[in-house]
């Protein structure tokens, strides 16, 4: 998912992916997620995505797991839409990326 000023050529002000491997019994067996333009580099949010192991995909896991994915990310002052801004987005493009998930693992 990415977050962007235009739906045209643009550079991201966000980027996140979540990769999840699903267990026969509908628990998360592997987690990653990982954020872009957060940070010069790609940051993963470790923390997060160990909560997720052997949990199964509940809407108040997903706000949880959201709430601490958020953390490590940094953005830079490079873009004209503020810090706090980028970093809240950050929390809410990561629930949305599992919240998609959840609807096809269902």
């Amino acid at each position: 998912m990415k977050l962007r000023r235009r739906n045209s050529f643009d550079f991201p002000i966000l980027g996140v992916a979540v990769a999840l491997r699903q267990a026969t019994d509908g628990t998360i067996e592997y987690a990653r997620i990982v954020m872009g333009a957060v940070a010069s580099y790609p940051v993963e949010a470790e923390e997060a995505g160990r909560m997720l192991i052997g949990q199964k995909l509940t809407p108040e896991l997903i706000d949880a797991v959201a709430q601490v994915a958020y953390k490590p990310a940094k953005p830079l002052d490079n873009t004209d839409l503020g810090h706090p801004y980028r970093k809240k987005m950050a929390r809410v493009y990561v629930a949305r990326a599992l919240q998609e998930l959840r609807q096809v693992m269902i």
